[in-house]
């Protein structure tokens, strides 16, 4: 099973001074035994993906490694 990052270069960020900035968006984290069960549990654990108006084309991944936790 991956874990894989999801983000999109939609929307945009608020600086301190109230500047907007282009950014990335990181929509969130999910392990899957590929990207596209990833993404489809993605959506199912973050109605507001598609609720505030994300495109799904532009929606981008990236694999990531888990540690695991150590006593």
């Amino acid at each position: 099973m991956g874990t894989y990052l999801f983000y999109t270069d939609e929307g945009y960020a608020v600086a301190p001074n109230n500047n907007e900035l282009d950014s990335l968006q990181i929509l969130g984290i999910e392990d899957g035994e590929t990207e596209k069960e990833a993404l489809a549990k993605l959506h199912e654990n973050n109605n507001w993906i598609k609720a505030n108006g994300f495109s799904d084309s532009r929606i981008r991944c990236q694999a990531i490694l888990k540690t695991e936790k150590q006593d």
